[in-house]
C-alpha cells in the first residue's frame, strides 16, 4: 500500500519517501533505534547518565534567546528528594504556549542533569518532558530524526499503517511461525513500536531477524541453483594482461598477485570465476578486477564494471582508460546522467563487440543493453545495490559469466561460503601496495592547533577533508556545513586558505566540477557531508576531519578515513567528537587503535546491537550481512528452511516476495 493512502501531505509524503518509505510495509519497518525504559524513578545520577523522576512544575521564564536562538525554561521541584531544578528547552519555543495551562502540574522527567554552582541542577533539551497521567511511566521507543517531522506526526503514522490488516498479514506458514516459536507478524510488529515489556521487544526482535535472514537465505539459494560451475567462456592467453601489469608504477603485493594468479588458473581450467574479493579502503582491489577484464578482453570476451555511484563509476572508467588504452583496448560508459547521443553510440559499440569494457552504474543491467560476448561482470560495493539489481547480474552466471564482487566489508570464510556458496573463491586482500603509509589517528586538541596544522598542509600544496554530519543547522550540539564554513571562512580565509563545500544537494555538473578543482589542488579545504565516503581518489590530499565523530559508526569513520593516505605521503585522521558516551569512546578509541579494517570490521560487530540494524528489508545495504554475522546459528536454520521451502515449493508471503524480485532481475537484463 503506497504511503499515500495514509499520508494526505503531500511534503510529508516526500520527507518520508527520503528516508526510502514508499508503503506502509516501509513504515512498519522504520523501527525504532534504541528504546529507554522510564517506568522506574531514578533521581539525579551522574551526569553522563539519564536520570528519571517526577517534577512539580512551578513556573516558565518566558521565550527569549540566547544569541540567535531561542529558548525558553521550566522550574520545578522533584517531587520525591525536594531538590530545585531547571528544564530548558531550545529551538522549541511553540511548546512554550502548549505548557504554559500545565504548570502547577506533575511531569515526567528524564534526561542529564548537571550541575552549576550559581543555577543548580539543570536540564538542556531532555530526552522525556510529559504530563503524569495513566501509562506515562512506561517504555518510549527512540526513532531516527526524518527532518522536518516531528515524532508525534511519525508514531501517529505508524500507529495508522499498524492498524491496516494487509500490512501486518502474516507473511511466513503458519507452521513455521508454530515450529520456530516466533510471535505473529502481526504481535512482533505492535511490540516493537508500542512495548509494553523488554522481554516482549526481544521476541519481537528475534521474529523480525528471523524472517530477514530467511529472505536473504532464500535469495541466496535461488542465486547459487542458477549459478553454473562452469564456465563456456574459454580463457587461452595472458600475454598482454602481464604487459599491462609490468606496465604499472608498482609491484603488486602478494595478495594481489595471489588473487590474479588463481583467477587466471581456474578461468583456464574452465571453472567458472566466482570471486569475492575483500579488503580495506585502498587496498587495492580494483587493479586485480582491471586486469582479470583485460585477460577476458585478450581472449575476446567483454567485461562489464557496475559501481554504485556515478562518482565511483567515473572513477573507474577513468583509471581503465588511463591503464588499458595504451594497449589498444576500448572502453565504455553508462550512466543516467549521460547525453542521449552519448549513450546510443555505447550501446552501438557494446552491441557490436568494439567495446572491450563497460563502465556505470545500474544503467549497465538495463534491458536495452546487448552484450556482444559478455565474459565477465564486476561489482563494486555489491551490498549498496538493491536486491534486484544484484540479482540481475547474479542472472548472467548461470549462463556461465565469471563474476567478480569486490567488498571493503570483510566477511568471514565460513559465512561468505553460506551465503555465496561452497563454490565461492574467497581473496583477502590485507597487504597495503608498497609506499602507503597507515594514516596517523587522533582526537582534536584545540581548534588553533588544527586551523595551523590545515595551514602547514596547504602551504605544501597538499588538502584536507572536512566532514560534518548535517547540512544546516538544527541541533545545537552537532556542527553543520552550513556552520563550519562560516567558522573557516573567518579563521582561515584570511590566510589564503580555499574553501568550498559540498553536499548532496549539489547537481551532479556542479558536484563533478567542485571534486575536479579539489583534485587538480584549486581547493584547500572541501567541507562536505558524507557524499566524499565513496569514490574520490586524490593522492594529495593528506588530512580528513570528522566532525562530531561520535555521530557516525565505526564502519562510517573508517571508510572517511580511507579518503587520505592514497599515496605515498603521509596522512591523518583527525577525530572531534563530543559525547562522554561509552560506545562513542569504544569507536573512538578502535580508530586510534588500527588502521586494518578487519580488526575494524570485528570491532564494529561487537559495538553494534540486534536493534541497529533492524528493518533493513527495502535497502540496499549490507545490514543482512551483519546480521548473520551477529547471529550465525539462526541464520544457519534459516538457509536449511530456504532449501526447504525451495524443494517444496512452499507457499506464503515471504516466497512470494522473493519470486516477485527475482522476475525482476530477470526483466533488467531480459
Amino acid at each position: 500500500m503506497d504511503i499515500s493512502a495514509i499520508v494526505s501531505n503531500p511534503k510529508k509524503v516526500q520527507q518520508f519517501n527520503k528516508k526510502d518509505i514508499f508503503t506502509a510495509e516501509d513504515l512498519i519497518n522504520y523501527l525504532p533505534k534504541a528504546y529507554n525504559d522510564f517506568r522506574q524513578e531514578t533521581g539525579i545520577l551522574g551526569e553522563d547518565e539519564t536520570s528519571v523522576f517526577v517534577m512539580k512544575t512551578d513556573k516558565m521564564w518566558s521565550p527569549s534567546q540566547a544569541g540567535k536562538i531561542p529558548y525558553f525554561r521550566v522550574l520545578g521541584t522533584i517531587f520525591k528528594t525536594g531538590e530545585k531544578i531547571s528544564v530548558t528547552f531550545f529551538q522549541q519555543n511553540y511548546l512554550a504556549r502548549e505548557l504554559a495551562p500545565l504548570m502547577g502540574t506533575a511531569f515526567l522527567v528524564a534526561g542529564k542533569v548537571k550541575y552549576n554552582e550559581q543555577y543548580g541542577y539543570g536540564i538542556t533539551s531532555p530526552e522525556l518532558f510529559e504530563p503524569m497521567g495513566q501509562g506515562t511511566q512506561k517504555i518510549y521507543p527512540v526513532y531516527r530524526k526524518i527532518p522536518g517531522m516531528g515524532m508525534d506526526y511519525l508514531t501517529s503514522n505508524i500507529k495508522k499503517a499498524l492498524g491496516i490488516p494487509d500490512v501486518t498479514q502474516e507473511t511466513l506458514p503458519v507452521e513455521t511461525v508454530q515450529r520456530e516459536r516466533l510471535l505473529s507478524r502481526k504481535e512482533a510488529y505492535y511490540y516493537l513500536h508500542y512495548p509494553n515489556s523488554m522481554e516482549n521487544v526481544e521476541k519481537a526482535q528475534e521474529r523480525v531477524i528471523f524472517e530477514d535472514l530467511l529472505y536473504f537465505a532464500l535469495h541466496n539459494e535461488w542465486a547459487k541453483r542458477a549459478t553454473s560451475p562452469v564456465s563456456p567462456a574459454v580463457i587461452m592467453e595472458t600475454k598482454r594482461m602481464q604487459e599491462v601489469t609490468q606496465s604499472l608504477p608498482y609491484q603488486l603485493t602478494a595478495d594481489q598477485q595471489g588473487a590474479l594468479d588463481d583467477m587466471v588458473k581456474n578461468a583456464k581450467a574452465h571453472t567458472r570465476i566466482h570471486a569475492l574479493v575483500q579488503g580495506d579502503v585502498g587496498c587495492g582491489k580494483t587493479i586485480i578486477a582491471i586486469l582479470a577484464m583485460v585477460m577476458m578482453a585478450e581472449n575476446n570476451y567483454q567485461s562489464v564494471l557496475m559501481a554504485p555511484t556515478q562518482v565511483l563509476a567515473q572513477q573507474h572508467y577513468e583509471e581503465l582508460v588511463r591503464l588499458t588504452s595504451p594497449f589498444g583496448f576500448h572502453t565504455v560508459f553508462l550512466g543516467a546522467s549521460q547525453k542521449a547521443k552519448d549513450r546510443k553510440d555505447a550501446l552501438k559499440q557494446i552491441a557490436s563487440g568494439e567495446a572491450d569494457f563497460v563502465v556505470g552504474t545500474n544503467s549497465v543491467i538495463g534491458s536495452n543493453v546487448i552484450y556482444h560476448n559478455l565474459g565477465l561482470t564486476i561489482t563494486d560495493e555489491e551490498h549498496k545495490f538493491g536486491v534486484a539489481q544484484r540479482a540481475a547480474l547474479v542472472k548472467k552466471a548461470s549462463e556461465g559469466v565469471h563474476s567478480i564482487t569486490m567488498s571493503a566489508t570483510p566477511i568471514p570464510r565460513t559465512l561468505a561460503q553460506v551465503i555465496h556458496g561452497a563454490s565461492l573463491q574467497l581473496y583477502s586482500i590485507r597487504t597495503m601496495p608498497n609506499g602507503r603509509k597507515p594514516v596517523i589517528t587522533g582526537m582534536v586538541n584545540t581548534m588553533e592547533k588544527l586551523y595551523a596544522f590545515i595551514i602547514r598542509e596547504a602551504k605544501m600544496g597538499h588538502q584536507t577533508y572536512v566532514v560534518c554530519p548535517m547540512i544546516e543547522d538544527k541541533d545545537d550540539d552537532i556542527k553543520s556545513v552550513e556552520t563550519l564554513t562560516k567558522q573557516y571562512q573567518a579563521d582561515l580565509g584570511p590566510h589564503g586558505i580555499r574553501i568550498a563545500t559540498l553536499t548532496g544537494r549539489n547537481k551532479k555538473q556542479e558536484t563533478d566540477e567542485i571534486l575536479n578543482r579539489f583534485k587538480n589542488g584549486e581547493i584547500d579545504v572541501l567541507i562536505s557531508t558524507t557524499v566524499v565516503e565513496v569514490g574520490v581518489n586524490v593522492p594529495t590530499a593528506t588530512c580528513m576531519v570528522i566532525s562530531n565523530a561520535e555521530r557516525f559508526g565505526l564502519a562510517s569513520l573508517h571508510q572517511l578515513r580511507g579518503r587520505v593516505g592514497r599515496g605515498d605521503l603521509q596522512s591523518f585522521c583527525v577525530l572531534d567528537c563530543h559525547s562522554d558516551n561509552d560506545a562513542a569512546k569504544a569507536r573512538m578509541n578502535a580508530m586510534i587503535s588500527t588502521n586494518d579494517g578487519f580488526k575494524i570490521a570485528e570491532e564494529d560487530l561487537k559495538l553494534r546491537g540486534s536493534g541497529d540494524i533492524l528493518g533493513t528489508k527495502q535497502s540496499g545495504s549490507n545490514e543482512y550481512v551483519l546480521q548473520a554475522m551477529l547471529h550465525p546459528e539462526v541464520y544457519e536454520k534459516t538457509v536449511a528452511l530456504a532449501k526447504e521451502f525451495l524443494e517444496r515449493e512452499v507457499r506464503c508471503l515471504l516466497m512470494d516476495r522473493v519470486k516477485e524480485e527475482r522476475k525482476q532481475a530477470d526483466a533488467l537484463t531480459a
